[in-house]
């Protein structure tokens, strides 16, 4: 590998995660632009552990209103971490580790999630874009109650 293509797959690596931590950004900004702004215009998607529903394909603008729905009334804190990219060509894959805390303020009542997640990428026009989304939850605390996208046992 030349040193160009070291630092090209270094500015690559980067970039990806800049845009799976907007995302986790904007969700708890409720910047719901910018949240969009991250995904493909369609994206797969599978949060079958979260909600206990099959993974499936949906518009990104439904994506986002959804998390507008289950999100914007609450506090939330999305972190992401150990963040593990793989490149090929126009296509990469990050693999992380995630806490999800969430307030509901009226009462102080909380759900967390820590989690993994695998996003899916593809290079379009030059800016990486989110084109899938696989959530694989180790465990939740708290009160499921809190988030409206919570499977209830």
């Amino acid at each position: 590998m030349t040193d160009e293509q070291s630092l090209s797959l270094v500015r690559d690596r980067t970039a990806v995660i800049e845009v799976v931590l907007a995302v986790a950004r904007a969700l708890d900004v409720k910047d719901w632009a910018a949240c969009r702004s991250c995904f493909t215009d369609e994206i797969e998607t599978d949060y079958s552990d979260l909600r206990g529903e099959p993974p499936q394909t949906v518009k990104s603008d439904d994506f986002v209103a959804l998390r507008r729905t289950a999100l914007e009334r609450l506090k939330t804190l999305h972190l992401s971490a150990n963040h593990l990219v793989t490149v090929d060509g126009d296509r990469a894959t990050c693999v992380s580790a995630a806490v999800i805390h969430r307030l509901r303020p009226e009462d102080g009542e909380r759900f967390d999630t820590y989690c993994a997640y695998t996003h899916g990428l593809v290079r379009v026009g030059g800016q990486w874009k989110i084109s899938r989304i696989r959530q694989t939850v180790y465990w939740n605390t708290g009160n499921p109650d809190v988030h409206a996208g919570a499977r209830r046992r």
